[in-house]
């Protein structure tokens, strides 16, 4: 009779155990996601944004502006239909890069590589947290002015 005592001691206790575990398994998943919302919303607060402008004429030539609200590193940009590009090594939130070294004609001959009359300005970027983004703006050359969008890359990595 003793032994059967303890037998149904050992599985209680064995069933209380196995109800602990499947608890913590769920309070570890639930902190997971919490971590992961606190990271999503930490990058959204300090996330860098850069489109291409023109501060004068036609002829100067553009440069970049982070209007994000966190600072842009390891800046890579490209003129479409061209072999144009460079590096910045960061632009900071609200700020604007030196002018690019790009002329009017290779604006132009991107625009014509294109059969359009646009030529773009495709850059990657990270932000301070190691997010990657990117933008491409459109320069018209009809309209006059830049167009951007934007392709965010935290939202692929959330996603998958």
């Amino acid at each position: 009779m003793n032994g059967c005592v303890q037998l149904v001691i050992q599985l209680g206790s064995l069933a209380i155990a196995a109800v602990g575990l499947i608890y913590l398994i769920k309070y570890v998943g639930h902190t997971r996601d919490i971590a992961k919302q606190a990271t999503l919303q930490t990058e959204g607060a300090s996330k860098p944004a850069v489109i291409a402008i023109h501060t004068g004429t036609i002829n100067e030539p553009p440069r970049l502006r982070n209007i994000g609200t966190g600072p842009a590193l390891d800046i890579e940009w490209a003129v479409s239909g061209t072999q144009k590009a460079g590096r910045i090594s960061y632009i900071e939130a609200r700020m604007e890069s030196d002018a690019l070294d790009v002329k009017l004609n290779v604006l132009q001959h991107g625009a014509v590589s294109s059969g359009t009359n646009k030529v773009a300005i495709k850059c990657s970027y990270r932000s301070i947290s190691g997010v990657k983004y990117s933008s491409i703006s459109k320069y018209d050359f009809i309209a006059g002015g830049f167009s951007t969008a934007f392709e965010d890359a935290l939202k692929f990595k959330a996603s998958s």
